[in-house]
């Protein structure tokens, strides 16, 4: 599975990162409903973050009022809003389908994967204190309403494959998996903050999880009926 839009890469030798969850201040007025933060302080500029991530001006002041159209001011240990769910809702694949014929409308947007239709359980991960199993960690300074469906569409929007929850407050985003399996698998044992009935993982170990690829079949037989849906999730982050 491809990384897009939402992964660190090195822009105008600056490094541009995007985050689930803001890190420093944010303008009191910020959209309510962001969800992809840019924590200013590396020293990119507005116009480079802007462009980097695609935001037009006005979607930019609208999202941080405190910003002009001209870009200014721009604040250093400041976290700008990047992403608004109204915008990334109106941007995501949709498909309407019938009994006897299949149609599709999709827009496309650089920062979506396809959607998986089930994540698997892939158990209980030991940390290793050398080589993280996951990549990246979405929120290292905790989230008070962590579950896992908001773990996992956090990493779908970014385009990973895996997804994995620690400490009952983190989560973290993945290309791949390394480490192993838990000796004892009951040791991720620590209740999610945003859902007491379910474990996220424990200290020094995760929860992680793979997201299934969409299925279709390659051909209908002569005289059934086929109908297909393709299901899009909608918790969000």
């Amino acid at each position: 599975m491809k990384k897009y839009l939402l992964l660190p890469f090195v822009l105008l030798a600056q490094q541009v990162f995007s985050t689930g969850y803001p890190s420093y201040q944010t303008d009191p007025e910020t959209v309510k409903d962001c969800i992809e933060w840019y924590d200013n302080d590396l020293g990119a500029s507005c116009d480079t973050v802007r462009t980097y991530f695609g935001i037009t001006l006005e979607e930019f002041k609208t999202w941080n009022p405190s910003i002009g159209l001209d870009c200014t001011p721009w604040y250093e240990w400041v976290s700008y809003c990047i992403l608004s769910e109204t915008k990334f809702n109106a941007t995501k694949p949709t498909t309407t389908s019938s009994s006897s014929t299949v149609s599709s409308t999709t827009t496309t947007a650089a920062t979506l994967a396809p959607s998986p239709t089930a994540w698997t359980d892939l158990g209980c991960y030991v940390e290793d204190p050398k080589f993280p199993i996951l990549e990246q960690n979405m929120n290292p300074n905790g989230d008070a309403t962590l579950t896992i469906p908001k773990c996992k569409q956090s990493c779908y929007r970014r385009a990973f494959e895996f997804a994995g929850v620690q400490n009952g407050n983190q989560c973290w985003c993945s290309g791949y998996v390394g480490g192993t399996w838990a000796n004892n698998q009951t040791s991720c044992d620590t209740p999610c903050t945003g859902d007491k009935n379910t474990f996220c993982g424990g200290h020094g170990f995760l929860n992680v999880f793979r997201a299934e690829q969409n299925k279709v079949p390659s051909t209908i037989s002569t005289g059934s009926v086929a109908t297909m849906t393709a299901a899009v999730s909608t918790s969000g982050v």
